[in-house]
């Protein structure tokens, strides 16, 4: 009996934790990608910051980030058009779209490509600038 609950109760855990998608392993380079981008396209620029690399975070605050990111354009949408892995380094290939902005005198959307180099760093990856 008490090694029948032992048995569900790991099983129990281990269900939990698959669904919630939780890991001890970081993000793989797609995973930060979307996470990069989604988190920009809805202006959670304080978890953008985090999905950079720490030679990044030591050159530049959270709140740095943030003041600057609010002040250029806005990220409409995203579509990663190519991803390269190699052992410990990746890079992706994205097309943006920024949102029309009178700030910037846009009347229309405008899509662009970027490369995004990334770097395995500690369990995950990160991107490097």
């Amino acid at each position: 009996m008490k090694k029948n609950l032992i048995y569900i109760l790991a099983l129990s855990v281990f269900v939990i934790f698959s669904v919630s998608g939780c890991s001890a392993k970081g993000p793989n380079p797609q995973q930060l990608v979307d996470q990069y981008f989604t988190s920009a396209q809805h202006q959670d620029y304080a978890a953008t910051y985090t999905c950079y690399d720490s030679e990044y975070q030591k050159k530049v605050t959270k709140d740095e980030f943030i003041k600057h990111r609010k002040e250029a354009s806005i990220v409409q949408s995203y579509k990663i058009i190519k991803l390269d892995t190699q052992k410990d380094t990746a890079k992706a290939s994205v097309e943006i779209t920024f949102a029309a902005s009178e700030k910037f005198k846009r009347t229309e959307p405008v899509t662009i490509r970027v490369e995004e180099n990334l770097v395995k760093e500690g369990n995950g990856w990160k991107i490097k600038v």
